[in-house]
């Protein structure tokens, strides 16, 4: 029997008139041109959205001032009207199917994007006559969107942006009017813009508020209390909907988008709070995964609404398999924070929604496999999406691992400290491969004389890696030594034990964190300087926890020996030091392990690698290389 949820029952905001309480968050994807110009792969991302069901989406961080240094690339321009036919053309695609959609008015303000921090300002460091230019600037791209079609427009006052800036005293140090010492001057900059808006844009153009209810702590910041009295100011010029965030790059980008560290749901309370001062519906945010924390907060009172945004990103079909008893189908959203990172300047990716932002170009599934076998090995995120979507197509999928169970390196990467939100991706690998019929043979080595017995007609390789120990370096060999994979396998923490991490990539950084949280001494040693470490937004936090934890992050020296006491590390000038330890853990990288893929090559089965030339990569871009090559597969 199907459940009634609360969330799936329709809501009036204003002149909205919301047939669920789901809504997609405004987050910035580089979808479109470099120019500013939406683009079809833009229309059919959000269009997805909408056919699946969710009420309202927002797209985020369009741009509304072109002569301000500081701009997120490709995405989608407010600051002209030749922009107005393909923002029309993305609101037609999403009206079809009863979905409303909203453009977000962003102004970096401070946050620098692809300029010098000197270029940026504060609310302060504008001319009354450059406030005012601004301003016109924010009620002229409003008008486009009303040109456009849209159903009304996001006024971002949240994640340490020029909107917010003005409302808080961490940021706004001006003395005039618009200054921050009190509420009205706090909001003035806001609300001269809503009020003209009404004679410019009509009472039917609803206008929403997403705003910080909380700058994680910055003295002078935002605070819950602050927020909610801001909130009664914009209620009485005309918001009709608030979302409720947190933090941001000036304060502290998990608030914004909080990584495995962060609870589900960790932010609904400031929305609670909003909501005892305000008449008009609130929206929760914050790491919203699970229906039944959604039916909580409404059902308590909370809130009114839920915004998702990566949570929509992993699983665009939430509305429509809540809706028909389909729970047991769904993707979760693991907080693995690879989203953030783009490929060759491409939007960032998913780790449970291979289709992410594909969704143009993703062919139809081809239901023609007609019950001939087909062999996957290993069941790590490639070889589990691969014998998914062969098993989808109809295929009769055997899928080898020789580990006692699947999921490979993600089960791996789920054991750290701040990682448990992973094991949501090894579950819903399980409800996959069943649903799809995929027969998964753990504990079971894939030889070539069982593979070449099953006649198959294709087998598809993913084994995963092989550790690289370097052999040469003295002591390598002790028996206090252990390689990363090894240690998270029976993971054993000592309080008061000092341990060595050699390598200071995410993995090393993970597991230095995970050692020193439960009470060891731990030393990071990483041959790499820091500043020629591969940036990226799971490795920065990494760095950021391993530091938070206390660990001694020693990069710039290699390790030369490993001894009795401890192990020798050597920097740049060819200097020695020693380092004690009881033990060492190795994180120093994987291969790529061929060597099955290259024997059913030379016994001409029709075979295909999955795995990458250079070693382990991460999760979303495995998923997206098994996708591909069953989805392709004739």
């Amino acid at each position: 029997m199907k459940q009634v949820y609360q969330v799936l029952q329709p809501i009036q905001a204003g002149p909205l008139a919301l047939k669920n309480r789901i809504a997609y968050l405004g987050m910035a994807k580089n979808l479109s041109t470099p120019d500013h110009f939406v683009t079809e792969r833009q229309i059919a991302y959000y269009t997805n959205y909408a056919k699946n069901g969710v009420a309202l989406i927002t797209t985020g961080a369009c741009i509304v001032c072109d002569d301000y240094p500081s701009k997120l690339p490709c995405q989608p321009g407010l600051y002209d009207d030749k922009f107005i036919p393909g923002l029309k053309k993305l609101t037609d695609s999403v009206h079809q199917y009863g979905a409303k959609i909203f453009f977000q008015l962003w102004h970096p303000g401070k946050a620098n994007y692809g300029c010098s921090p000197e270029q940026t300002k504060y609310p302060h460091d504008f001319t009354l006559d450059e406030l005012r230019h601004i301003q016109d600037q924010f009620l002229a791209a409003m008008r486009r969107v009303k040109e456009a079609g849209a159903d009304g427009c996001e006024w971002h006052m949240a994640h340490n942006y020029l909107i917010e800036e003005f409302a808080v005293p961490y940021f706004n140090k001006r003395t005039d009017a618009y200054g921050a010492d009190t509420l009205e001057n706090a909001t003035r900059f806001s609300t001269e813009i809503l009020d003209r808006a009404r004679d410019v844009c009509g009472p039917d153009f609803a206008i929403t508020l997403k705003i910080n209810g909380w700058d994680m702590g910055v003295p002078g910041g935002m605070t819950p209390e602050y927020c909610a009295e801001i909130c009664r100011i914009m209620e009485q010029h005309g918001v009709c909907l608030i979302s409720v965030s947190a933090g941001g790059g000036l304060t502290d980008i998990t608030g914004m988008s909080g990584d495995g560290h962060r609870p589900e749901g960790w932010k609904i309370h400031l929305a609670e709070t909003v909501k005892k001062a305000v008449h008009v519906p609130v929206e929760a945010t914050g790491n919203i995964r699970h229906v039944g924390v959604m039916e909580e907060a409404l059902a308590s009172g909370k809130c009114d609404m839920i915004g998702m945004g990566r949570g929509l990103l992993a699983e665009p079909e939430f509305v429509k398999k809540i809706s028909e008893g389909r729970e047991q189908e769904l993707r979760y959203c693991i907080s693995c924070m690879n989203c953030f990172i783009p490929y060759s300047g491409d939007a960032g990716h998913c780790a449970m929604n291979p289709v992410a932002t594909f969704e143009s170009i993703e062919p139809e599934l081809r239901k023609n496999g007609v019950g001939r076998t087909v062999a996957v090995v290993g069941a790590g995120p490639a070889g589990v999406e691969c014998a998914r979507v062969l098993g989808e197509r109809g295929f009769r999928v055997k899928l080898f691992e020789k580990a006692g169970r699947i999921g490979g390196s993600v089960y791996h990467a789920s054991v750290p400290h701040g990682k448990a939100k992973l094991t949501w991706a090894l579950e819903c690998y399980q409800h996959q491969l069943a649903h799809a019929g995929v027969e998964v043979l753990t504990d079971t080595e894939a030889t070539p004389a069982a593979l070449q017995a099953l006649n198959p007609a294709a087998v598809f390789v993913a084994p995963g890696t092989v550790p690289i120990i370097p052999r040469g370096i003295p002591g390598i060999d002790r028996e206090n030594v252990i390689e990363a994979k090894a240690f998270l396998e029976h993971p054993e923490v000592l309080a008061g034990r000092r341990s060595v991490v050699v390598g200071g990539g995410l993995v090393g950084l993970e597991v230095a964190a995970t050692l020193a949280n439960g009470g060891e001494t731990v030393t990071v040693a990483e041959m790499l300087p820091l500043e020629k470490m591969k940036p990226s937004m799971p490795f920065g936090l990494a760095l950021r926890h391993a530091k938070e934890a206390g660990c001694d992050l020693q990069y710039g020296n290699r390790l030369a020996a490993i001894t009795e006491t401890g192990v020798i590390v050597e920097n740049e000038s060819g200097e020695q030091q020693p380092i004690p330890a009881d033990r060492v853990i190795l994180c120093l990288g994987y291969r790529p392990d061929r060597t099955l893929y290259e024997s059913l090559c030379a016994a001409v089965v029709k075979t295909y690698w999955l795995g990458t030339e250079e070693g382990i990569g991460d999760i979303p871009e495995a998923a997206r290389r098994g996708h591909k090559a069953a989805m392709t597969f004739e």
